[in-house]
């Protein structure tokens, strides 16, 4: 269990109840947000379900990580919701089904470089619980599905946002190549070179896609969205301009490295528009596919643009 120096019960000005979705910040501060007075600013951070655990809370705030990191960034931080290991029922978020990070402070951009170091302590975790792998340019499996999560709570932050539909496209770090992840600061949050950057890891447009299951073994099939000799992808490369990785369905190595559900991430460097349209040409192949072999997704049908839900 977390202990009490970890998990305060409490923090001046959190906010409160039912308003924790919308209240992200991104790790670079809009001026949009900036202040000038010194009220006090708070922010939150949604961690996956399949990353919140004791755990994963004890990585991001325990051994002493939580006093200096307020320390340095003037903050504090409260963890709450599943895997926190917080008692207290009155704490924003004790009630979520996964980790709610609530950061408050006077500087909204302390808040947000205490974010991204957040994000990078998330990262670290997925990095050092998954095999390494032998080419050292290809990401853990798992990682695109939480940068992509990471991305999409950061894009509900803005008060530009005028849609908040769960899986829609977002503007995220990269999962590839993989080495650029391996070259942050505070990796150690006790050395004397947490001020130093290493080089930025790219932006891209990304989605991820739920894979379906065999009805009968449960099994999940996405192997036949690579097409034969991996024509597919080429298609989708050239067709769309889209990477596309799909992730847990290439035997029992790759699903035992996967600390999430198999997915299929998408990415492209060039719009929002191309992953869309690479998103609806692989939907209509896996609905064709469950119809076919009898599976099915458990959050089922993705809906499409111009179709009713």
């Amino acid at each position: 269990m977390i202990s009490d120096d970890l998990l305060p019960d409490g923090v001046p000005g959190t906010i409160p109840v039912g308003n924790e979705d919308n209240m992200a910040v991104t790790g670079v501060a809009d001026d949009s947000m900036m202040d000038d007075d010194e009220s006090l600013q708070v922010r939150t951070m949604e961690v996956p379900r399949w990353l919140s655990t004791l755990d994963v809370t004890k990585y991001l705030v325990g051994h002493g990580k939580k006093r200096s990191l307020e320390e340095e960034y003037e903050c504090t931080i409260v963890i709450s919701g599943h895997g926190s290991g917080t008692k207290d029922p009155t704490i924003p978020g004790f009630h979520l089904p996964h980790l709610l990070v609530t950061i408050s402070g006077h500087d909204v951009r302390l808040i947000g470089r205490l974010r991204r170091v957040l994000e990078d302590s998330l990262i670290d975790y997925v990095i050092e619980n998954t095999p390494e792998p032998e080419d050292h340019r290809t990401p853990p499996p798992s990682l695109g599905r939480l940068l992509y999560s990471l991305a999409l709570s950061a894009a509900n932050a803005s008060p530009k946002t005028k849609d908040h539909t769960p899986d829609r496209t977002v503007l995220a770090r990269s999962h590839y190549p993989f080495y650029l992840h391996t070259r942050k600061s505070h990796r150690d949050n006790n050395t004397d070179n947490n001020n130093q950057r290493g080089p930025p890891t790219k932006r891209v447009w990304m989605n991820v896609m739920e894979l379906p299951q065999d009805d009968d073994t449960e099994e999940y099939h996405g192997r036949f969205l690579a097409g034969k000799n991996g024509s597919l992808l080429e298609y989708y490369r050239t067709k769309f301009q889209c990477r596309v990785d799909i992730y847990g369905v290439w035997g029992e190595d790759d699903a035992d490295d996967l600390m999430c559900a198999p997915y299929v991430l998408v990415t492209s460097e060039e719009s929002k528009h191309n992953v869309d349209k690479c998103l609806q040409f692989i939907e209509h192949r896996v609905r064709e596919h469950e119809e076919k072999y009898g599976a099915s997704r458990r959050s089922g049908k993705r809906i499409l643009k111009g179709e009713m839900e």
